[in-house]
Protein backbone atom coordinates (compact mmCIF):
# COMPACT_ATOMS: atom_id res chain seq x y z
CA UNK A 1 0.00 0.00 0.00
CA UNK A 2 1.31 3.91 -0.90
CA UNK A 3 1.86 6.27 1.81
CA UNK A 4 -0.58 8.14 0.34
CA UNK A 5 -3.25 5.26 0.48
CA UNK A 6 -2.23 4.77 4.61
CA UNK A 7 -2.81 8.39 4.87
CA UNK A 8 -5.95 8.17 3.25
CA UNK A 9 -7.42 5.62 5.29
CA UNK A 10 -5.94 7.23 8.77
CA UNK A 11 -7.84 10.47 7.81
CA UNK A 12 -11.00 8.41 6.99
CA UNK A 13 -10.80 6.61 10.10
CA UNK A 14 -10.54 9.34 12.23
CA UNK A 15 -13.46 10.87 10.40
CA UNK A 16 -15.32 8.12 10.55
CA UNK A 17 -14.67 7.30 14.20
CA UNK A 18 -15.67 11.08 15.15
CA UNK A 19 -19.21 10.23 13.95
CA UNK A 20 -19.28 7.83 16.56
CA UNK A 21 -17.60 9.78 19.45
CA UNK A 22 -18.41 13.24 18.85
CA UNK A 23 -22.49 12.04 19.20
CA UNK A 24 -23.90 13.95 22.10
CA UNK A 25 -25.19 11.72 25.08
CA UNK A 26 -28.59 14.04 24.90
CA UNK A 27 -28.99 15.34 21.73
CA UNK A 28 -31.60 18.37 21.66
CA UNK A 29 -33.60 17.01 18.65
CA UNK A 30 -36.55 14.80 18.94
CA UNK A 31 -39.09 12.46 17.14
CA UNK A 32 -42.40 11.38 18.07
CA UNK A 33 -43.83 7.13 18.13
CA UNK A 34 -47.15 7.32 16.70
CA UNK A 35 -49.95 5.17 17.86
CA UNK A 36 -50.25 3.66 13.96
CA UNK A 37 -46.33 2.20 14.61
CA UNK A 38 -44.66 4.84 12.62
CA UNK A 39 -41.45 6.70 14.17
CA UNK A 40 -41.79 10.66 13.10
CA UNK A 41 -38.28 11.70 12.75
CA UNK A 42 -38.23 15.26 11.48
CA UNK A 43 -40.65 17.63 9.36
CA UNK A 44 -39.21 20.47 9.69
CA UNK A 45 -42.80 22.06 11.00
CA UNK A 46 -41.19 24.09 14.02
CA UNK A 47 -38.26 25.45 12.30
CA UNK A 48 -38.02 29.18 11.57
CA UNK A 49 -37.94 30.07 7.90
CA UNK A 50 -35.04 31.13 6.04
CA UNK A 51 -32.76 29.27 8.77
CA UNK A 52 -30.85 26.53 9.29
CA UNK A 53 -32.99 23.83 11.21
CA UNK A 54 -31.72 24.34 14.88
CA UNK A 55 -31.95 20.61 16.26
CA UNK A 56 -29.64 19.56 13.71
CA UNK A 57 -25.85 19.24 14.37
CA UNK A 58 -22.86 19.29 11.92
CA UNK A 59 -21.51 16.18 10.49
CA UNK A 60 -19.34 14.56 13.77
CA UNK A 61 -22.66 15.58 15.87
CA UNK A 62 -20.59 17.35 18.32
CA UNK A 63 -22.05 21.18 17.59
CA UNK A 64 -25.24 23.10 15.84
CA UNK A 65 -24.48 25.36 12.85
CA UNK A 66 -27.08 27.46 13.27
CA UNK A 67 -25.68 28.65 16.29
CA UNK A 68 -22.40 29.42 14.35
CA UNK A 69 -20.96 32.85 14.02
CA UNK A 70 -20.52 34.38 10.53
CA UNK A 71 -18.54 33.62 8.45
CA UNK A 72 -18.68 30.18 9.52
CA UNK A 73 -22.25 29.51 9.27
CA UNK A 74 -22.75 30.96 5.85
CA UNK A 75 -20.55 27.02 4.47
CA UNK A 76 -23.80 25.65 5.51
CA UNK A 77 -26.44 26.28 2.45
CA UNK A 78 -29.24 24.82 3.97
CA UNK A 79 -31.95 26.54 4.81
CA UNK A 80 -35.89 25.99 5.71
CA UNK A 81 -38.42 27.04 3.52
CA UNK A 82 -41.96 27.56 3.76
CA UNK A 83 -44.39 26.57 0.18
CA UNK A 84 -48.57 26.03 0.07
CA UNK A 85 -48.92 25.16 3.90
CA UNK A 86 -45.77 23.52 4.33
CA UNK A 87 -42.32 23.78 5.69
CA UNK A 88 -39.36 21.72 4.21
CA UNK A 89 -35.28 21.69 3.86
CA UNK A 90 -33.53 23.54 1.01
CA UNK A 91 -30.17 22.79 -0.03
CA UNK A 92 -28.93 25.67 -2.47
CA UNK A 93 -25.42 25.88 -3.18
CA UNK A 94 -22.32 24.25 -4.00
CA UNK A 95 -20.05 23.90 -1.05
CA UNK A 96 -20.48 20.18 0.72
CA UNK A 97 -21.74 19.86 4.36
CA UNK A 98 -23.16 17.34 5.92
CA UNK A 99 -26.11 17.56 8.51
CA UNK A 100 -26.43 15.38 11.47
CA UNK A 101 -29.54 14.21 12.86
CA UNK A 102 -28.50 12.06 16.15
CA UNK A 103 -30.38 8.91 16.39
CA UNK A 104 -28.13 6.86 18.95
CA UNK A 105 -29.77 8.73 22.30
CA UNK A 106 -32.87 7.66 21.33
CA UNK A 107 -34.70 5.33 23.79
CA UNK A 108 -37.37 2.87 22.33
CA UNK A 109 -36.02 3.22 18.91
CA UNK A 110 -35.77 0.11 17.48
CA UNK A 111 -34.94 -0.02 13.84
CA UNK A 112 -35.61 -4.04 13.19
CA UNK A 113 -39.71 -2.72 14.61
CA UNK A 114 -39.47 -0.13 12.18
CA UNK A 115 -37.23 -0.98 9.39
CA UNK A 116 -38.74 1.19 6.15
CA UNK A 117 -36.87 4.40 6.12
CA UNK A 118 -39.19 6.86 4.46
CA UNK A 119 -39.14 10.53 3.00
CA UNK A 120 -39.15 12.76 0.22
CA UNK A 121 -37.06 14.65 -2.29
CA UNK A 122 -37.47 17.65 -4.53
CA UNK A 123 -34.87 17.95 -6.92
CA UNK A 124 -34.47 21.14 -8.91
CA UNK A 125 -31.04 20.57 -10.00
CA UNK A 126 -27.82 18.15 -10.17
CA UNK A 127 -24.46 18.96 -10.04
CA UNK A 128 -23.41 18.01 -13.91
CA UNK A 129 -21.20 15.22 -14.01
CA UNK A 130 -21.05 14.81 -10.86
CA UNK A 131 -20.67 10.83 -9.88
CA UNK A 132 -20.74 9.06 -6.42
CA UNK A 133 -18.27 6.58 -7.42
CA UNK A 134 -15.42 9.05 -8.03
CA UNK A 135 -13.02 10.54 -5.65
CA UNK A 136 -12.76 13.46 -7.32
CA UNK A 137 -16.12 13.73 -9.23
CA UNK A 138 -18.30 12.88 -5.95
CA UNK A 139 -21.11 15.50 -6.04
CA UNK A 140 -25.05 14.43 -5.50
CA UNK A 141 -27.95 16.81 -5.71
CA UNK A 142 -29.07 14.56 -2.30
CA UNK A 143 -28.34 12.14 -0.39
CA UNK A 144 -29.20 10.33 2.79
CA UNK A 145 -26.92 8.08 5.13
CA UNK A 146 -27.81 6.12 7.88
CA UNK A 147 -24.78 5.69 10.03
CA UNK A 148 -24.13 2.16 12.36
CA UNK A 149 -21.95 1.38 14.92
CA UNK A 150 -20.44 -2.31 14.03
CA UNK A 151 -17.07 -2.22 12.79
CA UNK A 152 -13.51 -1.74 14.20
CA UNK A 153 -10.17 0.08 12.50
CA UNK A 154 -7.02 0.09 13.93
CA UNK A 155 -8.33 -1.13 17.56
CA UNK A 156 -10.81 1.84 17.48
CA UNK A 157 -14.94 1.00 16.85
CA UNK A 158 -15.50 2.84 13.72
CA UNK A 159 -19.12 3.70 12.44
CA UNK A 160 -20.24 1.96 8.78
CA UNK A 161 -23.03 3.19 7.07
CA UNK A 162 -25.82 2.89 3.89
CA UNK A 163 -25.73 5.63 1.21
CA UNK A 164 -28.83 6.75 -0.71
CA UNK A 165 -28.28 9.31 -3.54
CA UNK A 166 -29.62 10.79 -5.93
CA UNK A 167 -27.13 10.61 -9.02
CA UNK A 168 -25.87 12.87 -11.43
CA UNK A 169 -24.35 9.96 -13.73
CA UNK A 170 -25.64 6.67 -12.49
CA UNK A 171 -29.03 4.34 -13.07
CA UNK A 172 -31.31 3.46 -10.26
CA UNK A 173 -30.34 0.37 -8.44
CA UNK A 174 -26.50 1.00 -8.97
CA UNK A 175 -23.73 0.18 -5.68
CA UNK A 176 -21.00 1.58 -5.02
CA UNK A 177 -18.10 0.98 -1.91
CA UNK A 178 -16.06 3.41 -0.36
CA UNK A 179 -13.91 3.58 2.80
CA UNK A 180 -12.94 0.38 2.04
CA UNK A 181 -16.20 -1.44 2.20
CA UNK A 182 -17.38 0.78 5.58
CA UNK A 183 -19.90 3.33 3.20
CA UNK A 184 -22.17 1.52 0.68
CA UNK A 185 -24.12 3.23 -1.86
CA UNK A 186 -26.96 2.59 -3.50
CA UNK A 187 -28.42 5.17 -6.30
CA UNK A 188 -32.35 5.85 -5.48
CA UNK A 189 -32.81 8.55 -8.12
CA UNK A 190 -30.89 9.61 -10.92
CA UNK A 191 -30.82 12.97 -13.98
CA UNK A 192 -33.16 15.12 -14.38
CA UNK A 193 -36.22 12.41 -13.79
CA UNK A 194 -38.98 13.84 -12.28
CA UNK A 195 -37.37 16.82 -11.91
CA UNK A 196 -39.19 19.56 -10.01
CA UNK A 197 -41.37 17.21 -8.94
CA UNK A 198 -41.56 16.07 -4.99
CA UNK A 199 -41.10 11.73 -4.96
CA UNK A 200 -41.22 9.32 -1.78
CA UNK A 201 -38.67 7.09 -0.99
CA UNK A 202 -39.06 3.83 1.20
CA UNK A 203 -35.81 1.48 1.83
CA UNK A 204 -36.04 -1.24 4.11
CA UNK A 205 -32.54 -0.35 6.49
CA UNK A 206 -32.50 -3.18 7.88
CA UNK A 207 -32.49 -5.49 4.35
CA UNK A 208 -30.04 -3.20 3.03
CA UNK A 209 -27.68 -3.56 6.02
CA UNK A 210 -27.94 -7.17 5.95
CA UNK A 211 -27.49 -6.90 1.89
CA UNK A 212 -24.21 -5.26 1.96
CA UNK A 213 -22.55 -6.11 5.30
CA UNK A 214 -23.93 -9.69 5.74
CA UNK A 215 -25.53 -9.84 9.17
CA UNK A 216 -28.17 -7.90 11.44
CA UNK A 217 -27.42 -3.99 12.08
CA UNK A 218 -27.73 -2.49 15.71
CA UNK A 219 -31.28 -1.83 17.23
CA UNK A 220 -30.75 2.08 16.93
CA UNK A 221 -28.20 3.81 14.73
CA UNK A 222 -25.77 6.57 15.53
CA UNK A 223 -27.93 9.05 12.69
CA UNK A 224 -29.11 10.25 10.11
CA UNK A 225 -26.97 12.59 7.78
CA UNK A 226 -27.60 14.46 4.77
CA UNK A 227 -25.73 15.70 2.11
CA UNK A 228 -26.11 17.93 -1.14
CA UNK A 229 -22.52 18.70 -2.83
CA UNK A 230 -21.33 20.12 -6.02
CA UNK A 231 -17.94 21.18 -4.64
CA UNK A 232 -15.98 19.04 -6.93
CA UNK A 233 -17.72 20.05 -10.10
CA UNK A 234 -18.19 23.03 -9.08
CA UNK A 235 -21.94 23.32 -10.62
CA UNK A 236 -24.83 24.71 -9.01
CA UNK A 237 -27.08 22.46 -6.79
CA UNK A 238 -30.74 22.98 -5.62
CA UNK A 239 -32.65 20.10 -3.44
CA UNK A 240 -35.39 19.75 -0.94
CA UNK A 241 -35.73 17.45 1.91
CA UNK A 242 -38.60 16.38 4.12
CA UNK A 243 -41.02 14.09 5.82
CA UNK A 244 -38.42 11.76 7.28
CA UNK A 245 -40.01 8.38 8.60
CA UNK A 246 -39.28 4.73 10.37
CA UNK A 247 -42.26 2.39 9.39
CA UNK A 248 -42.95 -1.18 10.21
CA UNK A 249 -42.94 -3.65 7.34
CA UNK A 250 -46.67 -3.61 5.68
CA UNK A 251 -48.87 -7.02 5.82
Amino acid sequence: MSKFSYKYVAAISIFMVNVLYAQPREAINTIEFGDNGVVYLENFQHYQTGLIPNEWYNRDGDNIPATYDEPYINDYKYRVEYEDGNRFLRFEGIEAKHLNFPLIDKEGLNIHDTPILKWDWRIHSIPVGGDENSSNKNDVAASVYVVFDTSKIFFQRVPVSIRYTWSSSHPVGSEFSKLRGRQRIIVVGTGEENIGKWQTFERNIVEDYKHFFGEKPPSRPIALLILSASDDTRSFTKADYDNFELHPVRN
